[in-house]
């Protein structure tokens, strides 16, 4: 690695990415989901919003710049993707002359991440174009004040998700530090485990967050690599939105049953009427 020591952002040279969105994405939900992982972020009176680091993200203005926003950063690079790695977000093929890295390499993960979120894409300062798939980031957690003994789990999950089947657990797992297991076609498996909530940030201000419990659903496809894929098959690309869809289905039905909220993989809170 030719950068691990980190360093003043002020001695590093600026770069631009930029992040297209649909044209009618509003700058407030781009504000609102750029919190939930960045809550100190402040918006400037042109709607700049300042990120902290030396990395802001600029709306366009222009007549025609609706949905476009471009993202100012310190330009750090590492060494480039070794040619065996696959790469999902597609940097390796974006960066052959070297990776970005620390503050660079977070601004470009959010822009990734809000452009699956909204249906964008992100475009680098060497015109590269990242598109995410907005199925490439399927799990989902509930996190909830209230806990479900696993008998009770069991009951609530029977109706929607007949196959799913308790796994064995310590016996000293009343409401917490278990797991269910339910099957999916082409041998993919959903694992719904209940635990002590990671609290994420976008949920820190609760003030009983610090007792949550977490209903993490994750998707395990039969092949583990398949994740690592930028572009899926179109057979893949189905299996990922049907995982997602029935990941959804119970993340909603458990919203329902203990209260709580919903967040993704990358810590961004997930609407429950979005997932109908």
């Amino acid at each position: 690695m030719t950068d691990t020591v980190r360093a003043s952002t002020a001695d590093h040279p600026r770069t631009r990415h930029r992040l297209q969105l649909p044209r009618d994405t509003e700058p407030r939900d781009v504000l609102t989901m750029v919190s939930n992982v960045h809550p100190q972020v402040s918006e400037g009176e042109d709607g700049t919003l300042e990120l902290g680091d030396g990395v802001q993200l600029v709306p366009d203005r222009s007549p025609r710049g609706a949905g476009r926003w471009t993202v100012e950063t310190p330009r750090i690079r590492e060494d480039p993707a070794p040619a065996w790695m696959t790469d999902s977000h597609g940097y390796g093929r974006a960066f052959p002359e070297g990776l970005p890295f620390g503050v660079e390499r977070r601004a470009l993960d959010l822009a990734w991440s809000l452009g699956r979120r909204l249906y964008g894409a992100v475009v680098t300062d060497d015109g590269e174009r990242l598109e995410p798939h907005p199925f490439h980031v399927r799990d989902l957690t509930v996190v909830s004040p209230h806990a479900l003994a696993p008998e009770s789990l069991a009951l609530l999950l029977a109706p929607v998700e007949p196959d799913a089947e308790l796994d064995e657990a310590p016996e000293d797992a009343v409401r917490t530090g278990y797991s269910a297991t339910i099957p999916l076609p082409d041998g993919d498996a959903i694992s719904l485990r209940v635990g002590r909530s990671a609290r994420p940030t976008a949920l820190a201000a609760l003030d009983w967050v610090e007792e949550a419990v977490d209903y993490e659903l994750v998707h395990l496809p039969a092949d583990p690599e398949e994740d690592e894929v930028e572009v899926p098959e179109p057979e893949t690309a189905e299996r990922w939105q049907l995982a997602y869809q029935r990941i959804g289905r119970i993340a909603g039905l458990l919203t329902e049953s203990v209260g709580g909220y919903i967040v993704d993989l990358e810590g961004f809170l997930v609407d429950p009427a979005d997932l109908l």
